[in-house]
C-alpha cells in the first residue's frame, strides 16, 4: 500500500489567507471572532461570527457573491503558485475530492430582482457542484471529481475518501479540503432558530468558548481550504508536511441536531483509524477535537475520549480551533488540519483560545494560554457532524 502525504496547503480564512500566515496565527493565537460585517445584521439577536481576514482585515465582497466559492478558488491558486503538481501529473492523473456545506441563494437579489413573484429562484443559487465543475475545467482535472456534502463532517470524510483512493492508486495527485460560508440571512438564521449559536454579551473576540465552563455556544465562520494529498514515492520530500496513517467514519443516528451522549459511536471511529494506522491508542500523543463551544458536544467528546483512552483520557493534551476561527460548518474539518499540520510541524499543541474555567463535566487536559511543547508523532483529529455523523483520521510526522 502507498504511503499517503500532505504536500501542500491553500487557505483563505478567518486565520489569513496563506498557510504561512494561518500558521503564524495559530502560534500567537490571535482571535478572530467578530460582529457581521458583510451582510446587514441589524435585525438579528446575536452578530458574531469569523470571516475570513487578510492580514486582519475582514474580506468584503458584494453580496451577489458566493464567499465559498470565491475563498476556495484563491486557496487553489495558492496551491499551483506554490506546488508545481500540474506540471507533474498528467490531467488523467489529477483529481478533485472536497467537501462543502449549504449551496448559497442569494435571497436580496431574488427579492429585489422581482424574481420571487414568480418563483424563478433557480438563477439566485450557486451549488457547490457548479463550483467543482469550475475549477476542474480550469485546472484541467480529469481524473475525477466528487463534492461530499455532509454537514460538519464534509471535509473531513473528503480528507479520508481522498486517502482510500491514495493507498490503492499510485502515480496520482488529488486536491482535497472544503469550502463553506454561512454568511447569508437564509443561513444564519437557520442556526440561529436550532438555539446553538454564542448569545455571549461581552466582546465579540472572545463569543465562543470550547471546553469553558462558561461556554456560550458556537460562533460560524467561513473559509476555503485546499489540502494537496500524494503518495511519498513521487511527492517531493522537502514538500511533505505529514502523513495521513489512518481513517474512519461512523454514524451514530441518535438525534439529527445532537451528538449521542455516550460518545459510543465517535470512539469506535477513533478506534478503527487508530487500528488501520497500525499503532494502539497509547502512540497517540495528543488529540484535536471538534468542541464547538457547546455543552452537548463537550459532554459527548469527553465521554469518547474515556471509552478511546480509558484511564489516560484525563492526561492527553487536546486542542480545538473553533474559539479561533470559528465553526467553518463543511469547511471545519480542513482549517483544522491546519492546526494539525502546526502540531507535527512545530512539535507544540496549540492552547485553545478562549478556554479560561475548566468545567469539572468535562475532565480533559485542555492547553491553555500558551502552546505546550512536547514530542508529536501521531496526533488524533476528530469531526462530528449533525444527523450523527463522526470522523477519525490519524496523521502521522513524516
Amino acid at each position: 500500500m502507498a504511503r499517503v502525504v500532505i504536500t501542500g496547503i491553500g487557505v483563505n480564512s478567518p486565520i489569513g489567507c496563506n498557510l504561512n500566515e494561518a500558521l503564524e496565527n495559530i502560534r500567537i493565537g490571535s482571535r478572530r471572532l467578530n460582529h457581521i460585517k458583510n451582510i446587514n445584521s441589524d435585525f438579528f439577536p446575536t452578530d458574531f461570527c469569523a470571516e475570513a481576514k487578510e492580514n486582519g482585515e475582514v474580506i468584503i465582497t458584494p453580496g451577489s457573491v458566493d464567499r465559498k466559492s470565491f475563498f476556495i478558488n484563491r486557496a487553489i491558486q495558492e496551491l499551483t503558485e506554490t506546488n508545481d503538481f500540474l506540471s507533474r501529473y498528467s490531467p488523467e492523473d489529477r483529481m478533485i475530492h472536497i467537501g462543502s456545506g449549504i449551496d448559497y441563494f442569494d435571497m436580496a437579489g431574488f427579492i429585489n430582482s422581482g424574481d420571487y413573484e414568480t418563483n424563478t429562484w433557480q438563477n439566485h443559487c450557486i451549488r457547490a457542484v457548479n463550483v467543482v465543475d469550475g475549477i476542474a475545467k480550469k485546472y484541467n482535472i480529469s481524473g475525477g471529481h466528487h463534492v461530499n456534502v455532509s454537514a460538519c463532517v464534509a471535509s473531513s470524510q473528503s480528507l479520508g475518501l481522498s486517502f482510500r483512493i491514495l493507498k490503492k492508486a499510485r502515480q496520482k495527485v488529488i486536491i482535497s479540503g472544503g469550502f463553506d460560508s454561512m454568511l447569508s440571512h437564509l443561513h444564519y438564521m437557520g442556526f440561529y432558530k436550532l438555539g446553538a449559536l454564542s448569545d455571549f454579551k461581552g466582546n465579540a473576540e472572545e463569543a465562543c468558548k470550547p471546553f469553558d465552563k462558561n461556554r456560550t455556544g458556537l460562533v460560524i465562520g467561513e473559509g476555503g481550504i485546499a489540502v494537496l494529498l500524494e503518495t511519498d514515492d513521487t511527492a517531493p520530500k522537502d514538500k511533505i508536511l505529514a502523513e495521513i496513517v489512518g481513517y474512519s467514519s461512523t454514524l451514530d443516528a441518535y438525534q439529527i441536531t445532537d451528538p449521542a451522549p455516550s460518545g459510543i459511536s465517535l470512539a469506535q471511529a477513533a478506534k478503527e483509524a487508530i487500528a488501520e494506522a497500525g499503532i494502539t491508542p497509547f502512540d497517540i500523543d495528543c488529540v484535536h477535537l471538534h468542541e464547538t463551544g457547546t455543552i452537548k458536544n463537550a459532554l459527548a467528546e469527553s465521554c469518547a475520549m474515556e471509552i478511546i483512552f480509558g484511564n489516560r483520557f484525563k492526561e492527553i493534551p487536546v486542542y480545538s480551533m473553533k474559539g479561533q476561527v470559528g465553526h467553518l460548518i463543511g469547511a471545519c474539518g480542513a482549517i483544522e488540519m491546519i492546526g494539525v499540520v502546526y502540531s507535527i510541524v512545530n512539535q507544540q499543541v496549540p492552547h485553545t483560545v478562549n478556554f479560561c474555567t475548566p468545567d469539572s463535566n468535562v475532565p480533559l487536559r485542555v492547553i491553555q494560554n500558551k502552546p505546550l511543547d512536547m514530542k508529536i508523532n501521531y496526533v488524533l483529529k476528530l469531526n462530528a457532524a449533525f444527523g450523527g455523523q463522526n470522523t477519525a483520521l490519524v496523521i502521522k510526522k513524516y
